[in-house]
This record gives C-alpha cells, sequence and structure tokens, in this order.
C-alpha cells in the first residue's frame, strides 16, 4: 500500500489528511499547532491520525507539507539580519526600489515604502562588472572584495545576499564572492541572486534574494527539525514541502530557496479548489481560505 499524508500549519491548527492511494480511502485529524515549535504540532497530529488508520509512521511514502513559516518571519520582522554585496554604484538598490507611485494624485500624497530587508548599513559595493551580454567588463577586485566581506562579519550580520549587476547572464563574480564569503564567514547562509532568480531587472532580483537570505535561516532550522522528527519516528518517506506556485520542491531544496515557500500556506488552497473544479466540470470557482489567526 502506498500511503500519502498532507499536512497543513495554521495559527491555531494544524490539519492532515492521510490517504491510501491503493484503496481510495482517507483519514482526516486537526491538532492543536504549537508556534513555539511547529514540528512538535505536526509530530503529535501524525501519531494521532496513524493510529486512526492502524500505520506506523514508517508506512508513509509521501510527506506533502504546506507551511507559513517563511511568510510570518517576514510578517512579523523576526528574519534575520543580512548583509548585501552589489555591484559598485548600486548600494541603494533596496532603497530607491521602483519610483511608481499609484494614483492620478500622486503629487498630493505620501506613499511610504517598506523598509528594506537589508538595511543601507548593512550594503557594500565591489568593483567588478559584467556587460549586458555577460561578458567581463571589469575583473572583480578580490582584495575590496575580502575587506568588504569581513567588514560585514564583524558587523553581526546573520545571513548574506550577493547580487551584482548583469549576473542572470553570467554569475561567475557571484560565485566568486560565495567562494570567498564562505571562507571568511563560515556557517553564515550564502544567497546569489543567479541562482535565486535568473531574471534580468536588478532591484526585482535582488529583492527576491535578500528576502531568500532573510528567511534562510528560520526556514532551514524548522526544515532540519521536522525532517529530523519525522526520521525519529521512523517515516522514511519523501518530505516535499509545497511552493508559492502550488507545486512540491524537496526539503533539501527548500533550506537553500525558502523564498519559494513564501506562499505556500495560501497556494496549497487556491491549488486544492482549481483541481476539485476542474475535476467537478467547474470552469469558474471562488474559494476563500479562513485560518484561525
Amino acid at each position: 500500500m502506498t500511503y500519502r499524508l498532507g499536512v497543513d500549519v495554521g495559527g491555531t491548527f494544524t490539519d492532515l489528511l492521510l490517504f491510501d492511494q491503493s484503496t481510495g480511502t482517507f483519514w482526516r485529524h486537526k491538532t492543536p499547532s504549537t508556534p513555539h515549535d511547529s514540528s512538535e504540532g505536526i509530530l503529535n497530529g501524525v501519531s494521532a491520525i496513524c493510529e486512526k488508520a492502524g500505520i506506523t509512521p514508517g508506512d508513509i511514502d509521501y510527506f506533502l507539507h504546506g507551511t507559513t513559516v517563511a511568510t510570518n518571519a517576514v510578517l512579523e520582522g523576526k528574519g534575520a539580519r543580512v548583509g548585501l554585496v552589489t555591484t559598485d554604484g548600486y548600494r541603494q538598490v533596496m532603497q530607491i526600489a521602483r519610483s511608481f507611485v499609484p494614483g492620478g494624485l500622486a503629487g498630493w500624497i505620501v506613499w511610504p515604502k517598506p523598509q528594506p530587508l537589508a538595511a543601507l548599513e548593512d550594503t557594500v559595493e565591489v568593483r567588478g562588472r559584467m556587460d549586458a551580454q555577460g561578458n567581463t567588463l571589469e575583473p572583480l577586485d578580490e582584495d575590496q572584495v575580502r575587506a568588504a566581506l569581513i567588514a560585514l562579519r564583524d558587523s553581526g550580520i546573520e545571513a548574506l545576499t550577493v547580487s551584482l549587476i548583469n549576473a542572470y547572464l553570467n554569475g561567475a563574480h557571484e560565485r566568486r564572492i560565495g567562494e570567498l564569503a564562505a571562507e571568511i564567514m563560515p556557517g553564515i547562509p550564502i544567497s546569489l541572486s543567479h541562482e535565486v532568480l535568473p531574471e534580468m531587472q536588478e532591484y526585482e532580483r535582488t529583492l527576491t534574494t535578500v528576502a531568500n537570505a532573510a528567511v534562510r535561516p528560520v526556514v532551514g532550522k524548522y526544515v532540519r527539525n521536522l525532517r529530523d522528527r519525522l526520521r525519529g519516528a521512523g517515516m522514511a518517506g519523501s518530505l516535499s514541502l509545497l511552493r508559492s506556485d502550488g507545486g512540491l520542491m524537496s526539503s533539501e531544496k527548500s533550506e537553500e530557496h525558502p523564498v519559494s515557500l513564501l506562499m505556500s500556506g495560501p497556494a496549497g488552497g487556491v491549488t486544492g479548489a482549481i483541481w476539485v473544479g476542474r475535476n467537478a466540470g467547474i470552469r469558474n470557482i471562488l474559494t476563500l481560505d479562513v485560518g484561525g489567526t
């Protein structure tokens, strides 16, 4: 028999759905969430639903998980302190952002921009540049890079983002800075923009990569803790997390690219509603997802 277990963690309750693919039988269970450590509530639910079905966690082949851990870290301002390395001349990329202000009365209103996840004092510029074709226009100044990284390390940053101009075409300079950072600040998670979002537009790519760095320590700790607890309970099946686009990613990959989980929880309800509507022959469907928080 093949068992699939879906788990969604909310602010008040953790919901579980266990499905036997060979017979179509399913079991549901709701257990109080444990905000201090969500994995604790999950394990309580896993034990209870397995007991209902008369199986053990070792019988579960697929563990599918929607989570708001990354979302809450951003909303509550509990992300890591992020250091940002940019190309010379781009230090204010997060502060300038986009200058568009909506509305015809834009000249009469004040539109406060959100506080950047990487502070200006934690942002450094480095010399070295790629052109619009991805060719080296100016070599990377490694001595300056080392000095900048040492300064960031000594300032107390908890995560590092490297986002250089045109890196989506050629990430060689970012990779080299990443290598130097791994030597200078071991243990600090490093996010490279050409790996997180290899697309043009400096602000959007930088913003996404900074967000990835901000939630990486929080999400990484949570995912590792959950995986260890599940393995300790005897579950040897795959552990996958729901992405913001409704797809799945491995728990290991989610530790490296947690920004893909920012809308993980809400995406589950929408994706499920689309599936139900499609199979029921409904072309237009409206779904509402209400949580306890």
